[in-house]
């Protein structure tokens, strides 16, 4: 007999710059820093955005934000912000601390570029909650954007918890596939009469992404954070990188119907940063040649 799903109903708070989504943003991030880590999933766990509005006014902010020309079309994430909620209220549950927490990889499938002007059902999936390795777990999560019963887009991130008590992680499932065994020193393979274009993180990216996207992590803009959570200054977000790699691409007339993306290092604001790619493959790195996220490519079809 198949599993009936339920989803729980996902409150949007309208965008990023309503009082109500800041109010339960910082609320619940506040929260989140302070509580005891700990991690208790016993169940999947489903919620449902029924009526998420792609705005004009969003789609402007997320094009000027990368700089984008109006006429070109790119699969931005655009319900970040319910996705924000959705994460927030899924990490409360289970007893996570955001200070524990990592953003480890995402996969992105685009059937269709979501339109301005249009409502989306998004729904969101977090199925699993694996051992990794001795005091890390990691959660994964699904995200489908779906309109009239077509999937838009489909999205699956890894995150890693780390120092997860014993205790914990005892009563989780190991992972034995070695998907996660050391990610984030996986070497990019080389890349072969590639182009390659140099970009300039700037001071107010970080800022700008979270006014956008709806993730206002301060860990991202000020240095006193940064430094709190282990990092040397502020960085952007992991999809703040994500989106703007796209968005090059869409730029430079490729159209991606498939990007994933494997973060290794930090993407410091202030700094120069060389994104370089083929048809198949892209890396980014920094000023010192160190790689800084990678990932596969393919054009929509």
């Amino acid at each position: 007999m198949k599993h009936e799903v339920r989803y729980m109903p996902v409150v949007n708070h309208g965008h990023p710059g309503t009082f109500s989504y800041n109010w339960f943003y910082y609320r619940s991030a506040i929260k989140a820093v302070l509580r005891p880590h700990r991690l208790e999933f016993k169940e999947p766990r489903y919620g449902r955005d029924s009526n998420f509005l792609y705005r004009e006014s969003t789609r402007r902010r997320w094009h000027r934000l990368y700089n984008v020309p109006d006429e070109v079309e790119v699969p931005f994430t655009v319900y970040g912000y319910s996705g924000a909620v959705g994460m927030m209220s899924i990490l409360r549950d289970i007893g996570v601390n955001f200070r524990h927490l990592l953003h480890l990889k995402s996969d992105i499938k685009v059937n269709s570029v979501m339109k301005a002007g249009e409502s989306y059902i998004i729904d969101y999936a977090f199925e699993e909650v694996l051992r990794i390795k001795a005091d890390k777990a990691a959660i994964i999560g699904t995200t489908r954007v779906m309109r009239d019963n077509e999937i838009y887009m489909e999205v699956k991130d890894h995150f890693v918890i780390k120092e997860v008590p014993l205790k914990y992680l005892d009563r989780l499932k190991v992972n034995d596939t070695g998907e996660f065994r050391g990610i984030i020193r996986i070497p990019a393979d080389k890349l072969e009469r590639c182009t390659t274009h140099e970009l300039y993180i700037r001071e107010n990216y970080a800022r700008d992404y979270g006014q956008a996207s709806g993730d206002k992590n301060i860990v991202h803009t000020t240095k006193f954070t940064s430094s709190l959570f282990g990092f040397g200054r502020p960085f952007i977000q992991g999809l703040c990188t994500a989106n703007m790699i796209m968005s090059k691409l869409c730029i430079e007339g490729f159209n991606p119907g498939h990007f994933s993306i494997i973060f290794c290092r930090p993407v410091y604001l202030e700094s120069r940063v060389f994104l370089s790619y083929t048809e198949s493959d892209y890396r980014l790195q920094d000023d010192q040649g160190r790689i800084l996220c990678f990932g596969k490519i393919a054009r929509m079809s």
